[in-house]
Formats: C-alpha cells, sequence, structure tokens
C-alpha cells in the first residue's frame, strides 16, 4: 500500500500535480463506460520529464499507469486502481506542420474537431470522426484506433499514423515508425546478440 506520504513527494518531483483527494480520484474512477474502479491517484504531467518520473515511480512501486485524454471510452480502457495521467490539460500543441507532405506532428490532447478546425483552411481534415469528436482527444484516437461512419472512405485511425514517439515501461524514449528491410535486419542481428549476452551471462552464474 502507497502512503500519502510518498503521494506526496512524488507531488513534489514533478513540476504537474498529483492528486490523491477523494474528489479527484473518484472523478476519474470511471469513463464514458459503465465500469468503475477507484484509482490510486491522478497525475497531471507538465512534460516529458514527469512522465519519465512517473514510469520510474510505477515500475519501482509495482504499479500501473492509464494514460488519459478526453474519457470517452466506452469499454473502461482508461479505468483502472493504479495512478491516472490526464495528458489533456498540458500537451495539447501543435508542434509542427508541412502543408506539402499533408502531415502534422502533434500532442495527444488535441481534441480531433479542433484538429479540423485548425486545418480546415489549408483544405484538409482529419477523416476517421467517432460520435465524440467534438471532445474526444488524438491519444484516444491512436490508442483506440477510432474509426466513425466515414472509416470506409477514410480508413481508420492506424491508417492515418506516420510516426509515435513514446516512452517505454523503462524510461526510454523510443520514435515507433515505419523502417527499411535493411534497418529491420540491422535492429533484429543487435536484438539477437542483446539475447545471446543474456543467455551467456544465465550459464555463467549457475
Amino acid at each position: 500500500m502507497i502512503s500519502n506520504t510518498v503521494l506526496e513527494q512524488l507531488h513534489k518531483s514533478i513540476s504537474g500535480d498529483v492528486l490523491f483527494d477523494s474528489l479527484h480520484k473518484t472523478l476519474y474512477a470511471t469513463d464514458a463506460s459503465v465500469y468503475r474502479k477507484m484509482p490510486l491517484a491522478v497525475a497531471y504531467p507538465k512534460n516529458e520529464k514527469d512522465l519519465k518520473t512517473l514510469i520510474a515511480f510505477a515500475t519501482q512501486n509495482e504499479i500501473t499507469l492509464i494514460p488519459r485524454t478526453a474519457g470517452t471510452s466506452l469499454a473502461g480502457q482508461c479505468v483502472g486502481d493504479g495512478i491516472i495521467v490526464d495528458v489533456s490539460k498540458h500537451f495539447t500543441k501543435i508542434i509542427s506542420f508541412n502543408e506539402t507532405s499533408k502531415s502534422i506532428k502533434l500532442e495527444p490532447g488535441i481534441v480531433r474537431d479542433s484538429l479540423n478546425v485548425y486545418l480546415k483552411p489549408f483544405g484538409l481534415f482529419f477523416g476517421p470522426n467517432t460520435s465524440t469528436s467534438n471532445r474526444c482527444m488524438m491519444g484516444g484516437m491512436v490508442g483506440n484506433n477510432s474509426s466513425g461512419s466515414t472509416s470506409i472512405k477514410y480508413g481508420v485511425t492506424r491508417d492515418k499514423v506516420l510516426e509515435i514517439e513514446a516512452i517505454l515501461s523503462d524510461g526510454t524514449s523510443v520514435i515507433f515508425k515505419e523502417i527499411t528491410y535493411l534497418t529491420f535486419i540491422y535492429k533484429f542481428k543487435i536484438i539477437i546478440c542483446h539475447i545471446f549476452k543474456y543467455i551467456f551471462l544465465i550459464f555463467t552464474i549457475f
């Protein structure tokens, strides 16, 4: 059991907030679904460093992190008894836009309809249109691979994703994107080397 004193220390260690009062925990105990689970706390990270601090804390204390944006999911995807990580408050920027390549880089807290308002002057739009498009956010759409009534023509969310900058459970920053065959072979060889090194270490221990 993690005490409030420990959670208060976590709060002081990040630029954002970690709240664990009954009101905030109750508000985040459910989403748009019928499911309900009281979380340990609710975090509002402000930057990547905050996210890595939360990941390290969760790993050290063997608890879960539940990423959340708008909470419009209908199957309880962003409900859990760990720390709810709400990125809808501070991760709301459009980082860059390339009109020529028709690509845009943004943070997960951008509302889908707000994105299309930004794109409209350029004659562009983001196709997948869920029924909650005026409040659902891009992070959640990517996580759910959201679609909508026009997905038959314009595709689902995964069809629009070029790359994802993410943080793994060990705090490593990575970029997921399409790679060439030669790059795949190179990475595969590195992984195999690490596996054999690990096996060798096991045998030397025993």
